[in-house]
């Protein structure tokens, strides 16, 4: 960015009503701060500041943090107009870079300050926008009895995992967590403000929104369904390195027979699993309090196991508490991909050995994780009962992975970058080879490379070209915004 273009460029933005003067905007000069735009005095306490080195951002020309949809609106007009690229965050947790960050030709629009949230009178919905955490979600519905379909780790931002499709504790009775919008509030390329909902005039942008991600607007408010929720059965364990193959059979085994008992699919995708080199850690989930849940008799089978701690029933913030430590604060880079197959416990194994050998190779400080998710067939079946989404999803039992690398050193980037398409090439063509392979790509796990909206089909494709095309004629959202899983990249 040019120094004029840039003075004028901030300038407009500083007349924002709520930004902070002109006058207080620190000018960057060296190329390692950034401007300010935001209606707090500084930007310590930004929660998606205190994420930037997980999610990889880039130094950036100017910062934004509007209070509202109307400073949004405001802002897009300016960076239409002086055709200026941008970026937006909401938590900032998607680790590729560019996703969510900008560099110094561009603005950053933080969400941040956009974090409400507000429970209907009737508590039928509630109105969450996309700067929250879910914790903060989860610490406001919660102790209320209630709950809505959202994320299963409390750092993780509202914003992208509802665009992505966003997998939650839930998903094998409520399926995804965009099938439980009602509506959404979008400020659209030309700056106006619409409500899209499934029995209004944005009934087109409402269904384009479960899929297309970034590519009409940017969305400012979610309305979401709300859930009765009371205490979960919790079970943490671990297993030692020589009960993986039996592990993987059991995951297998769970997605068969367990994952198809009720209670279980409330708790959706009721298993985290990672297998790390210590061994395989699964979290049970049970959306009753009980004391053992039949569902998971594939795991209790397995035989001896270390607690990770002792079995108990309790809430969904307690789950945020366990769950909190999956990712790491400080100067830690991230990457993974993801693949889907039909659910094979013999092809498991064969795809987490793939897995264990590129993952001897990585440099020096590298560690990787490989997180099967059991998708139940319902998670397919309930979105098409909602009204809908453009995943294309077969309705069978899959595995949806989100296998991750994490490093520190940046000189080792293009080496971590090889081996994950590495991974993902070998373990894609191994499931093709025993014709177990799906096409579908979860977005909020996807890489940098991956083909991801084009693995919801050609008839889905089409459809999010011809929305896009309605709502931002002009390409604002292609031509400028930095990256993301966009038609430009199809």
């Amino acid at each position: 960015m040019t120094r004029s273009l840039r003075s004028a460029v901030l300038a407009a933005l500083a007349a924002l009503p709520t930004a902070r003067s002109l006058a207080h905007i620190p000018v960057r000069v060296d190329g390692t701060a950034a401007a300010v735009l935001r209606s707090e005095p500084n930007c310590a306490g930004d929660p998606t500041e205190q994420h930037t080195k997980i999610s990889r951002t880039r130094t950036t020309a100017c910062i934004i943090n509007p209070k509202d949809a109307q400073e949004v609106s405001t802002a897009i007009k300016i960076l239409s107009e002086t055709e200026t690229k941008f970026a937006v965050r909401s938590g900032g947790h998607n680790y590729i870079p560019g996703f969510a960050s900008v560099n110094e030709s561009g603005v950053l629009i933080s969400l941040s300050n956009l974090n409400s949230t507000l429970l209907s009178d009737d508590k039928k919905t509630a109105n969450i926008g996309p700067g929250n955490r879910w914790q903060d979600v989860y610490e406001a519905l919660v102790p209320q009895g209630l709950t809505v379909v959202g994320g299963r780790v409390g750092l993780v931002g509202v914003g992208g995992l509802v665009l992505g499709g966003g997998l939650s504790y839930f998903a094998s009775q409520r399926g995804l967590a965009f099938d439980n919008v009602k509506s959404y509030e979008v400020v659209l390329a030309d700056g106006s403000i619409v409500t899209a909902s499934a029995n209004n005039q944005y009934s087109d942008l409402y269904k384009g929104l479960r899929g297309g991600a970034t590519n009409f607007g940017i969305v400012t408010n979610y309305e979401l369904y709300t859930y009765p929720v009371a205490n979960f059965y919790i079970d943490a364990r671990s297993y030692s390195p020589n009960q993986t193959t039996d592990f993987l059979h059991a995951v297998a085994e769970y997605q068969n027979e367990g994952q198809l008992d009720p209670l279980s699919s409330v708790s959706a995708n009721p298993i985290i699993i990672q297998l790390l080199p210590t061994g395989p850690t699964i979290l049970l989930l049970y959306n009753e309090p009980v004391q053992q849940a039949k569902a998971f008799d594939a795991f209790y089978n397995l035989g001896s196991y270390q607690p990770i701690l002792p079995a108990f029933n309790g809430s969904l913030l307690d789950i945020m508490t366990l769950t909190g430590s999956r990712f790491s604060a400080g100067n830690v880079r991230t990457y993974g991909e993801t693949f889907t197959h039909k659910a094979d416990a013999d092809l498991m194994v064969e795809l987490y050995d793939i897995f264990t050998e590129e993952t001897a190779n990585l440099p020096s400080g590298a560690t990787g994780v490989w997180v099967p998710n059991p998708i139940a067939a319902s998670v397919a079946t309930i979105g098409k009962q909602n009204g809908g989404n453009l995943l294309g999803l077969q309705e069978v039992p899959q595995q949806w992975y989100e296998w991750f690398i994490t490093w520190t050193d940046s000189t080792q980037d293009q080496s971590v970058w090889d081996i994950s398409q590495r991974i993902t090439q070998r373990c894609t063509d191994a499931a093709k080879a025993k014709n177990l392979s799906l096409p579908y790509l979860f977005m909020n796990t996807a890489g940098m490379k991956q083909n991801v909206l084009g693995s919801f089909g050609d008839e889905n494709v089409a459809f999010i070209k011809e929305i896009a095309a309605k709502y931002d004629p002009g390409n604002v959202f292609q031509k400028l915004q930095n990256n993301g899983f966009l038609i430009r990249n199809l």
